[in-house]
């Protein structure tokens, strides 16, 4: 596909959540100057701007607890993505919780501006996004054990609850796919385990318009999976919390980026699985899906046959879920209270700096400035012990 220059081509990335949406972000947000160079527009002042946009579209901007920057955010991408001569590309993986009612603005929007808008969606099986969306959940301060999590799935038969709103592939695609013509709305099945780490990638640039080569996807992964004695173990913390660190409040910053993202994520834990009876049921819902997706008509980036999981392996429990008990968790417990004392010392260090840097500016710049040059360092020795003969 051409990058569209000299037209204003929009691309909406709408999720899903667990899709590879954060990897493909970063890549593209880490080498800006170079998707610009091929044509590619990514607009705002940073990504968090997109995230804004989507409570602004979704009538949440105005909460409290969100950034005063999120009002009207969405109608400020909007406008410099239709006033673009070329490829716009928008992506946040909440656009899939939006309703019919907010994606067909969301489209309007984009089109009363001139612009040709694409829709597109990456997609995986059920299988793995189930145990992905529960330790999102338990990431977020839930306290439901991942047994509890599936069955409040698979009970949910009006398709309301957060996961299956954004989920269900095929409803997001319908959602916001109303108003546009089949091949205008695009969805990139996630290749399977086992293939080229830079395979998703190498799907959405290309439908970019992209050289997926011209990009570095070595980066640092962020938003990894936790494996189960993590992931368990934060759920009991969160448990153990009660009123304490608020959501919204200061849970993210603290326990979700610190402990979780930064502790917990680094460490080797057994993979998350389903019992048989609930990998069954997904696989079969995934293949609904993928059903349901193939006669919508749309254009498919892949093969729809990636959505529908592998059958069960020998990692799956007999029966029933295995919750590890404390004496499983303690190792992990000692070793993230020992690495959470090396953050807090890193940020009290942090601090110091900060704090020198406020009360004694030209000290501290000439400190500094001596640990890269060895004559300024042994002047300020120099100078040290003559002031201290004083």
């Amino acid at each position: 596909m051409s990058n569209g220059a000299g037209r204003s081509r929009v691309f909406l990335h709408v999720g899903s959540p667990k899709t590879g949406t954060t990897f493909l972000q970063n890549v593209l947000w880490s080498q800006r100057e170079r998707a610009s160079e091929q044509g590619l527009l990514l607009p705002g002042e940073r990504f968090d701007d997109h995230y804004l946009a989507t409570l602004d579209l979704r009538g949440l901007s105005e909460r409290p607890v969100h950034p005063p920057r999120a009002v009207g955010m969405w109608a400020t991408l909007a406008a410099e993505a239709s006033g673009h001569r070329g490829t716009t590309l928008i992506s946040h993986e909440l656009f899939a919780a939006a309703t019919a009612d907010q994606a067909a603005r969301g489209i309007a929007d984009l089109v009363q501006g001139g612009a040709e808008v694409h829709v597109v969606l990456t997609a995986r099986d059920l299988v793995r996004q189930l145990t992905a969306e529960w330790q999102e959940h338990v990431k977020h301060r839930s306290t439901r054990t991942l047994e509890q999590f599936v069955a409040d799935a698979r009970g949910d038969a009006a398709r309301t609850s957060w996961f299956w709103q954004v989920q269900d592939f095929a409803g997001v695609l319908e959602r916001w796919g109303a108003t546009l013509p089949p091949k205008q709305v695009h969805v990139i099945t996630v290749p399977p385990a086992g293939t080229p780490p830079d395979g998703l990638w190498r799907r959405f640039a290309t439908l970019l318009g992209l050289d997926p080569a011209a990009f570095d996807t070595d980066l640092p992964r962020s938003n990894t999976s936790l494996g189960l004695e993590q992931a368990e173990l934060l759920r009991q913390v969160n448990a153990t919390l009660g009123d304490r660190l608020p959501l919204p409040g200061p849970y993210p910053l603290v326990v979700k980026n610190v402990l979780a993202h930064r502790i917990l994520e680094t460490y080797p834990g057994t993979r998350l699985a389903l019992a048989p009876g609930d990998a069954v049921f997904a696989a079969e819902q995934s293949q609904a899906v993928a059903d349901r997706i193939a006669a919508l008509g749309i254009h498919v980036v892949g093969d729809l046959a990636e959505l529908t999981p592998p059958a069960p392996d020998g990692r799956l429990a007999a029966t029933g879920y295995h919750v590890p008990d404390a004496e499983a968790l303690l190792p992990h417990s000692v070793a993230a209270i020992a690495d959470l004392l090396v953050v807090i010392n890193n940020r009290r260090k942090a601090q110091d700096l900060i704090a020198q840097a406020t009360d004694h500016p030209v000290r501290f710049a000439l400190v500094q400035s001596a640990r890269s040059r060895p004559l300024l360092q042994r002047l300020l020795g120099l100078f040290r012990r003559l002031r201290a003969r004083r």
